[in-house]
């Protein structure tokens, strides 16, 4: 009996050991990062695959050059490329995959983002994107335009500009104004802010 009990209690505390890691083990799989919080130019980064998952990292750079294919390095060593990628946050902007886009336009550029992806320039209420494409031998902007986070990221119009902002007169007398701003997306970031602010505004 002498012999037994200290071998019941080493197959106790191993059991005990075993168990405590297949709870820490569950604890981290279950963790879900928290990118509600992730704010443009702060140090969360995080990229949205195209299965809806999400996956956090401390950083994220875009890599261009010649003979390479545009992509996303994670950690200096987590390469991913745009396919699989549906938005992404890092340390410059917010992004979005050209899948997410109603336009019939087409872009391979990459400057500040992967190619064909559209950054948010302006946030909230109304989001405008914007993005560089060929347009023959130029590269020109195309705007895009969001009714919340969860409405369709559309290619600038006036006429949607206006069914956008038509609930708030301030910026909708704004956009429709005479005055004239160069370049087109200066009037249309003014108008975000207007709308925008009014909107928070009038929640408060």
């Amino acid at each position: 009996m002498k012999t037994s009990i200290p071998l019941v209690a080493l197959v106790c505390s191993t059991a005990f050991l075993l168990n405590s890691c297949a709870i820490s083990n569950n604890a981290v799989v279950q963790h879900k990062p928290d990118v509600e919080n992730a704010v443009e130019g702060k140090s969360t980064c995080y990229v949205e695959l195209t299965d809806g998952t999400i996956k956090q990292y401390s950083s994220l750079k875009l890599v261009t050059g010649v003979l390479i294919t545009p992509h996303l390095l994670a950690d200096n060593k987590i390469i991913i490329n745009s396919k699989d990628i549906k938005a992404y946050q890092n340390d410059k902007h917010y992004a979005v995959s050209p899948k997410t886009l109603v336009t019939a336009k087409i872009s391979y550029v990459a400057t500040q983002t992967l190619p064909g992806f559209a950054v948010r320039i302006a946030k909230g209420k109304l989001n405008i994107y914007s993005r560089k494409y060929y347009n023959g031998g130029n590269t020109v902007d195309e705007y895009f335009l969001q009714s919340g986070n969860d409405g369709q990221i559309i290619a600038y119009s006036p006429k949607i500009m206006n069914d956008l902002v038509k609930d708030n007169a301030k910026a909708s007398d704004y956009y429709n104004s005479k005055i004239k701003i160069s370049p087109k997306s200066k009037k249309l970031l003014a108008t975000a802010d207007i709308y925008n602010n009014s909107q928070m505004l009038s929640k408060n």
